[in-house]
């Protein structure tokens, strides 16, 4: 079995989608994600981050104002967006609310944020400004804007030089989640820490995507230390015949849409966890648990909960360099 010491323990995060399966309703699964907050909190857990989607099978599309929700249910874990998807949105508009949901919760907001649009070409057109189809690579253009409109990276005496209102708080760790080496260098170049999805259809999974990004933040030569966050699908279950079992399932049910990362028993999902941090040198890991009913997908967190002992080894915040 594979060991790891506590002073290299990564840490560990829930990522929720909001998806409503087949037989289940948009109010009960969103029931569900307020429970399933309340859980990871008491279980230890760093984060919980909540995605943006615009289909009708998803119980939200509207991530912060579900973080202002969890926010005033919660007292310590942070909250994060996973992610925003920036080329829909103006930025200085992004940073405003983010602003004000880290005035709200300080030191708990995180702002992840992504290249990807919605693929319905009825929904996008509904979504994005009049001139979206002219910037096809506007998140490119947009990203930086963000990160100065959040840290005030004006000349003095500019109307944002304290950066977004409100001005008096924090600014929320930034983020760029994605499945490339283009947003991993993206990422690092606009002091961005770096999520990186192993369980989308394009991720190629390679330990160079993180190297990447560590690279890009050394180019920099400001000192800024982001961190790798690694995110993975799974399917934790008190037998490995159940965990197949719920494997074949979903796999059926996804389509291929998304990758099955990591599956098997308390101690088998420790093992592929380890490896998987170890492989990719990452600092985090967020796990996006693939039950749909509620008591199966309690369990597992608090199964992965127990193997990682977060309870006893709660990382330090700083909502900078985002543990």
């Amino acid at each position: 079995m594979s060991i790891l010491a506590p002073s290299r323990a990564p840490s560990v995060s829930v990522l929720d989608f909001g998806i409503i399966a087949p037989g289940r309703d948009g109010a009960s699964v969103l029931r569900d994600s307020l429970e399933l907050a309340d859980a990871a909190e008491r279980l230890g857990y760093n984060t919980f981050w909540v995605a943006e989607h615009h289909e009708a099978h998803f119980a939200w599309g509207a991530p912060a104002i579900v973080m202002a929700a969890l926010g005033q249910r919660t007292t310590r874990i942070r909250i994060g967006s996973a992610a925003v998807l920036l080329p829909l949105y103006n930025p200085l508009q992004v940073a405003e609310t983010f602003r004000t949901l880290a005035a709200l919760y300080p030191s708990r907001i995180y702002l992840g944020v992504c290249a990807g649009v919605p693929e319905d070409a009825i929904a996008l057109a509904a979504l994005s400004d009049s001139d979206f189809c002219a910037q096809p690579d506007s998140f490119a253009q947009k990203l930086p804007a963000l990160e100065a409109f959040l840290h005030g990276r004006f000349e003095a005496g500019h109307r944002f030089a304290f950066g977004a209102t409100p001005q008096h708080a924090m600014a929320p760790a930034l983020w760029v989640m994605g499945s490339s080496e283009r947003a991993a260098r993206r990422a690092g170049a606009n002091r961005a820490h770096f999520a990186y999805s192993l369980f989308h259809r394009g991720s190629a999974q390679e330990p160079s995507v993180a190297r990447a990004f560590r690279e890009a933040c050394s180019a920099r030569g400001d000192g800024f230390e982001g961190r790798v966050q690694i995110a993975a699908t799974c399917i934790c279950a008190e037998t490995e015949i159940a965990a197949q079992a719920q494997r074949k399932r979903v796999e059926h049910w996804l389509q291929n849409d998304l990758k099955v990362v990591i599956s098997g028993t308390k101690q088998q999902c420790h093992e592929q966890i380890v490896d998987l941090v170890d492989r990719f040198d990452a600092d985090d890991v967020t796990l996006f648990h693939l039950w749909h009913e509620q008591a199966p997908r309690l369990a597992a967190l608090g199964a992965i909960a127990d193997a990682f002992k977060l309870n006893t080894y709660a990382p330090a915040r700083d909502n900078n360099h985002a543990p």
